[in-house]
């Protein structure tokens, strides 16, 4: 009797867990600053904006990003990270990244730095979260005109 009755709490219990019903959406890329330039690399910021449909909380765990220019890919962002992610709202992940401006050609690099050009940015990837343990993988296929 006491193991029918152990099976049914356990059942009852991973029944009643409501997990994620769906991924974060990814929404955009701002404020994307160049911090400084040193020879052919530059540092970047920006913040990367997602939301969260699911009734709940989540952690972040890694973010895995190629950041392409004009078809040539010029750097990546790679962070391993530990941030909660509030149920059904905004949030907001600050991105650190270095790129190298000799993939996207060093003269047009310079003039887009000092000149403000728009220059056309393909991210692709994907974020690592996690629910109570389990791995969520949320993929990131995002386009965007920058005046860096």
């Amino acid at each position: 009797m006491t193991r029918i009755t152990l099976i049914a709490f356990f059942s009852l219990l991973i029944m009643s867990c409501n997990g994620p019903k769906e991924a974060p959406e990814f929404k955009q890329i701002t404020n994307i600053e160049v911090t400084k330039v040193m020879g052919r690399t530059a540092y970047l910021n920006a913040d990367a904006y997602f939301y969260n449909p699911n009734k709940v909380r989540m952690t972040l765990k890694k973010i895995n990003v190629d950041v392409m220019v004009e078809g040539k890919k010029i750097g990546e962002i790679n962070q391993s990270v530990k941030t909660k992610i509030p149920a059904m709202s905004d949030f907001k992940i600050p991105l650190d990244a270095t790129f190298d401006m000799g993939e996207v050609g060093f003269l047009n690099s310079i003039i887009s730095i000092l000149g403000g050009k728009k220059v056309k940015v393909h991210y692709t990837g994907h974020i690592k979260l996690t629910y109570h343990g389990f791995p969520i993988r949320v993929p990131i296929d995002y386009d965007d005109e920058v005046r860096i």
